[in-house]
């Protein structure tokens, strides 16, 4: 199992929007017992706490960090690579964890667009409308573009910021050397 996912637990305390069994609308519920880490198919809101946290239990995986929104055009183009890339290189260690940056109050329509056009892709969704705070000590020069992937080596440390689209051969050619 990816190491981003055995420090979910400690971000229990962070709401979870859950799938929706059947026809009816997703859900806004706290976390429970009955929601395993292991569940790709959440959504977790995240804040500048959870944030950090989640930087710390991904230690030891190289971590491509998307930031992404449903109504970025190269986001939606790059993120099927970022799902395979994860797909073929989850043995060596690679895990994609992606951050959607759609309007806070948006989670419902984020979940129910992941799942529609990319089931497998593990995402949180930023918990307020204060991208800045999120980022703030962790990539503060971040141009405030999207698509962006942080490059993340396995010792936390941040190793390259890849702005704009990229398909998946780029994204194994810089990722590979680092696994």
């Amino acid at each position: 199992m990816p190491s981003h996912l055995r420090g979910i637990a400690a971000l229990s305390l962070i709401p979870v929007v859950l799938a929706a069994c059947g026809d009816s609308p997703p859900t806004v519920e706290a976390p429970t017992a009955e929601a395993p880490a292991e569940d790709r198919s959440l959504i977790r809101t995240i804040d500048s706490d959870g944030f950090t946290a989640m930087l710390e239990s991904a230690r030891g995986d190289v971590v491509l960090l998307n930031l992404w929104a449903t109504w970025c055009a190269p986001c939606l183009k790059e993120i099927p690579d970022l799902v395979e890339l994860e797909r073929d290189l989850a043995e060596r260690g690679l895990s994609v964890i992606g951050i959607s940056l759609d309007d806070a109050d948006a989670g419902d329509e984020v979940l129910s667009f992941r799942d529609e056009y990319f089931p497998e892709f593990f995402t949180y969704h930023v918990l307020d409308d204060d991208w800045y705070a999120l980022l703030a000590d962790f990539a503060p020069s971040w141009p405030s573009v999207l698509p962006t992937v942080f490059v993340i080596d396995r010792n936390g440390e941040l190793a390259q910021t890849l702005v704009g689209g990229k398909d998946y051969e780029a994204f194994a050619a810089i990722v590979e050397p680092l696994l």
